[in-house]
């Protein structure tokens, strides 16, 4: 049986909300948080973008309150990474890969930020806007929970505009006239690989003319 748009939107943001999760949980381990600021971390990483989203759109109840498996599933990850070695082994893993799992999330929020924009009869610039939105803000929120400068915001290798690109080709799908879930698969393929094409290859915007090119980091996030 064909699954229907909203079935096919929540698979994709069930998917974004355990990769987010990693995220978070690998930023708290470097940072050495116990327990609670793991899970907060984890939390504000995996929701912060679809709840920012949800109050855009005034979509009720929020999203993770709707699917609260969301946070059940959160806290036994976060339970395991904490204090399963084997669970911290695999995680470890993913931090050396930490870059990868972080364009996934970014590409997979970003979908669902376009499909619910297009729901609720936004047109195609607000909703790749809203898309961005999602796609980028739990990750602004954990980096300022770690007190570091969001990715988002520092010159180097491209994070919102991988985004907004990738939201872009969503939408030109109904445009070509071919499926949407082709499209939905280019849009998130547009912005991984987009997204890491930046971080190993150097692609980039300009940097802001008061940005010396002495100052720029390898992987630093942002445009």
């Amino acid at each position: 049986m064909k699954a229907t748009l909203p079935e096919l939107t929540l698979a994709v943001e069930a998917a974004a909300v355990v990769v987010m999760t990693v995220s978070g949980m690998i930023t708290a381990a470097r940072a050495r948080m116990d327990l609670i600021g793991t899970f907060t971390l984890a939390l504000v990483t995996a929701f912060g973008g679809g709840t920012l989203r949800d109050l855009i759109l005034e979509r009720r109840p929020l999203f993770w309150v709707a699917n609260e498996g969301y946070v059940f599933a959160t806290l036994l990850l976060c339970l395991a990474f904490v204090y399963s070695r084997r669970a911290f082994a695999t995680a470890a893993a993913l931090d050396r890969r930490a870059v990868f799992v972080d364009a996934l999330g970014l590409a997979l929020f970003s979908l669902t930020g376009v499909r619910y924009a297009l729901e609720a009869g936004l047109p195609p610039l607000p909703a790749s806007l809203l898309g961005v939105v999602t796609g980028t803000f739990g990750g602004v929120l954990r980096d300022v929970l770690v007190r570091e400068i969001p990715a988002i915001f520092r010159p180097g290798a491209l994070y919102a505009a991988s985004s907004f690109v990738g939201c872009w080709v969503v939408l030109a799908g109904p445009w070509l006239e071919v499926r949407q879930s082709f499209a939905d698969a280019a849009g998130f393929a547009t912005i991984v690989l987009l997204r890491m094409a930046s971080v190993r290859l150097g692609l980039r915007l300009p940097d802001p003319h008061w940005v010396g090119k002495a100052d720029d980091g390898p992987d630093g996030p942002t445009s």
